[in-house]
C-alpha cells in the first residue's frame, strides 16, 4: 500500500517538473516568466478600463442635465481626469484661444473659417489619439506572448520526444519505462505553453476590441460636441 501511494506521488505534476530535464525545465521557466508578464498586463488594463468604462458613466450623466455647450463645458470641471471630458475640455480650450487671437488681431467674425474648423477637428482627434495609445499600451505584450508560448511548448515537446527515443535506443526496448520520461517532459511542456498562451489570445482580443470601441465612442462625443457648436452658431 505505501509503495502505491509512494508511485501515485512520484508520478505527480510536480514531480515531473522536478524530474524533468534541463532543458524542459528551461522551457517551463519561461512560459512561467511570459505568463506572470501576461497576467499583470490583464489585471493593468482590466482596472484601466473599468476606469474608462465608469468615466463614461458619469460624464453622460453630467451631460443629460445639461442644455447647450456653455452648461456641458461647466459640467466637465468637476469630472477629473475623463476621455470624454477632456474632448470638451480640447474643445473649449480651442474656441477661448481663437477669440483671444481674433480680438488681438481685431477680427470681427461670429463663426469659424474652414481653415480653423479643420484645426478643431484636427485638435481633438490629437487627444483622442493620445487616449488610444495610452490604452493599447503593453497589449502588444499579449500578442507576444499568445505568438512565442505554444512555440515554446513545442520547442519543449520536441526535446521530449527527443529524449523518450533516446530512451528507446538506450534501453534496447520501447516499453513504457523506457519512452515514459520523455513522453512526460513532452506533454508538460506542452501545457505550459498553452496555459500561458490561452489566456494571452483572449485577453488580446477582449482588450483590442474594448479599445476600438472607445476610439468609436470618444469621435462620436467629439461630433456631437461639434454639432452643438453649429447649433449655437458658433462654428
Amino acid at each position: 500500500m505505501i509503495q502505491d501511494s509512494t508511485a501515485v506521488a512520484d508520478t505527480g505534476f510536480l514531480h515531473l517538473v522536478v524530474a524533468a530535464t534541463a532543458a524542459t525545465q528551461t522551457v517551463l521557466v519561461i512560459c512561467a516568466l511570459l505568463s506572470v508578464a501576461s497576467w499583470y498586463v490583464i489585471a493593468a488594463k482590466w482596472w484601466e478600463f473599468r476606469r474608462i468604462a465608469t468615466a463614461r458613466k458619469v460624464f453622460y450623466h453630467a451631460i443629460r442635465r445639461t442644455h447647450g455647450t456653455d452648461e456641458r463645458q461647466l459640467a466637465m470641471a468637476g469630472l477629473g481626469a475623463s476621455p470624454y471630458a477632456e474632448i470638451v475640455r480640447r474643445t473649449t480650450a480651442f474656441m477661448h484661444d481663437l477669440r483671444a487671437a481674433m480680438q488681438r488681431d481685431g477680427v470681427a467674425r461670429s463663426g469659424l473659417s474652414l481653415t480653423q474648423l479643420e484645426a478643431l477637428t484636427l485638435t481633438i482627434q490629437a487627444g483622442i489619439s493620445e487616449t488610444i495609445d495610452a490604452t493599447r499600451r503593453m497589449i502588444p505584450l499579449l500578442a507576444i506572448v499568445a505568438a512565442s508560448a505554444p512555440l515554446l511548448g513545442l520547442l519543449g515537446t520536441v526535446i521530449g520526444i527527443i529524449n523518450a527515443f533516446l530512451g528507446i535506443a538506450s534501453g534496447g526496448t520501447s516499453n513504457i519505462a523506457a519512452v515514459g520520461p520523455g513522453i512526460a517532459d513532452a506533454l508538460i511542456a506542452t501545457a505550459a505553453g498553452l496555459g500561458a498562451a490561452i489566456p494571452a489570445v483572449v485577453a488580446y482580443n477582449v482588450f483590442t476590441g474594448r479599445s476600438e470601441r472607445l476610439e468609436g465612442e470618444l469621435e462620436r462625443v467629439a461630433q456631437d460636441t461639434i454639432g452643438e457648436l453649429g447649433r449655437e452658431g458658433r462654428l
